[in-house]
């Protein structure tokens, strides 16, 4: 499918391959992080507006888009925040100002607390954090991971698509985002794979880096929509005030 600008390739990972969409070639470095189950797709009206300023890369997650499949890997949101630092190894990049939404952002906090000399600058949109995810919506997903598991892909994009419309405050905008955001899941095994994500998620990941968020060092910015209803803004308000800076 076509983006906006730059382009996108397989860039392999020790042996998994990411799929990278690229954009700019000079600035600072930005890695965008999307969540569940969305992909790069979710930066669509961004990347074009930081491109001109910034080497921006917004990448899918392992299992993710048009990432490979994870079958035989770990998908819980360690095993993706470690990925993605290698990545800026296979990269040549040194540090990134790191921005992740939902899932990607509670992958953002883990990467700025244990692997802080990467980054240049935090970012953490209606971000996954504390205790306070699985949000609703995919803790209602979670709980019945094994009927995903046995869908065909038709019907899980099917089921996809009206709930996805609910996280939407401008239900005008929300079409070709879900388009972008369900194909990937109509395809052989998709449901499989998104039976896997599910199983693994579990807030202790950010719960465990919680008490570290008060030592980061870098510039950080903390972006919450007041009609979010599945992570409430109470958690980005406590998150910018335990961020210094933030």
């Amino acid at each position: 499918m076509e983006l906006p600008v730059g382009s996108a390739q397989l860039v392999d990972v020790g042996g998994r391959r990411l799929n990278v969409w690229s954009a700019g070639d000079s600035g600072p470095p930005v890695l965008l992080v999307h969540g569940i189950p969305t992909n790069h797709r979710l930066w669509a009206d961004v990347v074009p507006r930081l491109w001109a300023h910034a080497r921006v890369i917004a990448v899918d997650m392992l299992g993710y888009g048009d990432s490979m499949d994870a079958h035989g890997h770990r998908v819980d949101l360690a095993a993706q925040a470690a990925l993605l630092v290698d990545l800026l190894d296979v990269l040549g990049l040194e540090r990134a100002i790191v921005v992740g939404h939902d899932l990607g952002g509670g992958v953002a906090q883990l990467i700025a607390t244990t692997s802080s000399a990467r980054v240049a600058g935090l970012g953490v949109v209606d971000g996954v954090c504390y205790d306070g995810w699985p949000v609703p919506l995919v803790r209602t997903m979670k709980a019945v991971w094994p009927l995903v598991d046995r869908l065909p892909p038709s019907a899980l994009g099917a089921a996809l698509r009206p709930a996805l419309r609910t996280l939407f405050a401008h239900h005008e905008r929300a079409g070709a985002f879900i388009d972008h955001f369900v194909y990937p899941w109509t395809r052989p095994g998709a449901p499989r794979q998104l039976a896997a994500h599910l199983r693994s998620l579990d807030s202790v990941y950010t719960q465990t880096v919680a008490p570290f968020l008060s030592r980061l060092d870098v510039p950080a910015e903390v972006v919450w929509g007041r009609l979010d209803h599945q992570m409430k803004p109470a958690y980005g308000q406590r998150l910018a005030e335990d961020i210094p800076g933030g």
